[in-house]
């Protein structure tokens, strides 16, 4: 599939008034600083949250690396052709959007938060230590084997150096990930976030076109699904 992403290109001129309706559809848990054992949620979405929602109802699931060499091209072509300086704000997470040149949020009605709670959600992490192979529950019999046959303290638990060894020895036979149950705050609201922005037409055109096919997303999590509608002001 190829993707149409020549919009990024072009002058970012923001010539459009536009209405956005927000709905969570599920509890929402968006997070905008730098979690630690604990993800704190934020009352409304972020600039990047939104751009990141928006991005996946115009069907743009691009990863990280494509991600950067896009930018670099774009901050090139900007520059050289419009003079325009593109700058980089990344969210706490390290997610760059792609379009947060393209609008800007004047106004936003927050809705009351009926609701807040902690539960327990799952991240999947990658490392090249025992910290890996500690997650990974779920393991081939055989290699389980190999595994319990390794050296243990006096207590019956395995040596983090012989883990590590194990585990760098049959890294092709682990899964890619292994899962961290993390507390994270959720809340649920009575009402939809109405935003103001103003956006390129074009902008608004494909978002316009998309969501009248497609209006589902997501917003914080994968979980926190989303219906949005929008409109010219």
């Amino acid at each position: 599939m190829t993707l149409d992403i020549s919009i990024l290109f072009d002058e970012p001129i923001l010539d459009v008034e536009a209405s956005l309706e927000v709905e969570a559809l599920a509890p929402l848990s968006m997070v905008s600083t730098l979690p630690g054992s604990y993800y704190k949620c934020v009352d409304s979405p972020t600039k990047q949250q939104l751009a990141g929602a928006l991005e996946n109802v115009l069907g743009w699931h691009i990863g990280n690396k494509d991600r950067k060499e896009i930018r670099k091209r774009m901050k090139k072509h900007l520059k050289k052709n419009y003079r325009y300086e593109l700058t980089d704000n990344p969210s706490a997470v390290g997610f760059a959007p792609l379009i947060d040149h393209l609008f800007e949020v004047d106004l936003t009605y927050v809705p009351r938060v009926v609701c807040r709670y902690d539960d327990y959600w799952t991240q999947f992490l990658k490392d090249t230590d025992e910290r890996h192979i500690k997650g990974t529950p779920n393991i081939d019999s055989n290699l389980l084997r190999l595994k319990n046959g390794l050296k243990k303290d006096e207590k019956g638990n395995h040596l983090d150096p012989e883990l590590q060894k194990f585990f760098k020895g049959n890294i092709d036979q682990f899964p890619m990930y292994y899962s961290s149950p993390t507390p994270r705050e959720f809340i649920v609201l009575n009402l939809p976030y109405r935003l103001k922005l103003r956006m390129k037409s074009d902008l608004f055109y494909y978002l316009d076109t998309c969501l009248q096919y497609a209006n589902i997303g997501y917003l914080g999590t994968s979980e926190g699904w989303i219906h949005m509608s929008i409109s010219k002001s």
